[in-house]
């Protein structure tokens, strides 16, 4: 009988012993946010991610999903943060956390930025997300860095443009040089490439015969920089010839 009790009293004690901690989600997301502040963005998205799958209230859902996205964008990993920002967006589009989603969302491509001579296509999308940004979410906190980052972005594809129009001129194919100058002023009016793009479409416009043109082109080229007129004055004095 004493035996049979002793066995029973271990049991009851080991039971007690192995009895679980229950889950804290606030402690929890504390250690996560204090990880995040070290950056150790990896063991913090595992902390996330614990909050995700353990924590009976689902009220942290929206937050955790941000989170996590941040953990990706703190450790560059851009595409897989972009996922999980857009993610957020589409379940949480009125959140009040909403506008700095669709802001990393057009950082995600703003941080990829590739050179002037390379596809501008990762350019282009971070000035619709930055642009997407200004229109849903008017005098947001990030108003006004969106403004100055798409700004950056417009002129960099520009830039792109006037790269492609040299090339062209360089390589003799005038008529698409002067293409890409009608282009660039066209979509980028404000450009402080325009002078250059008026510069090689006046000198394309000579190089195919057109005199014309080419004069017009130089003409508005000095009315709007007259810092070109020494550069283009030789060449309006010889278009200007009867």
């Amino acid at each position: 009988m004493k035996k049979t009790f002793f066995i029973l009293l271990v049991v009851l004690l080991a039971g007690c012993g192995s009895k679980e901690v229950p889950f804290d989600p606030v402690v929890r997301f504390n250690e996560a946010e204090e990880l995040m502040r070290k950056e150790s963005f990896e063991k913090a998205r595992a902390a996330y991610q614990e909050i995700q799958e353990k924590a009976p209230d689902k009220s942290y859902n929206a937050d955790i999903m941000l989170r996590v996205a941040d953990t990706y964008f703190g450790e560059e990993k851009f595409e897989e943060a972009l996922v999980e920002y857009q993610a957020f967006l589409n379940f949480h589009p009125v959140n009040k956390n909403a506008s700095y989603a669709q802001y990393q969302v057009a950082m995600c491509s703003y941080k990829e930025l590739p050179t002037v001579d390379r596809d501008p296509e990762i350019v282009r999308t971070a000035l619709k997300e930055f642009e997407k940004l200004l229109r849903k979410y008017p005098r947001s906190v990030y108003e006004e860095q969106a403004g100055k980052s798409a700004a950056i972005c417009r002129e960099q594809l520009a830039a792109y443009e006037l790269y492609v129009e040299r090339f062209y001129y360089k390589k003799g194919s005038y008529k698409a040089s002067i293409g890409r100058a009608e282009k660039l002023l066209k979509e980028f009016p404000e450009s402080l490439t325009g002078k250059d793009a008026l510069y090689y479409a006046g000198l394309s416009y000579m190089e195919l015969g057109e005199s014309a043109q080419a004069l017009k082109t130089f003409e508005t080229l000095v009315q709007k920089y007259p810092s070109m007129h020494d550069t283009v004055g030789p060449s309006l004095k010889k278009l200007k010839k009867p």
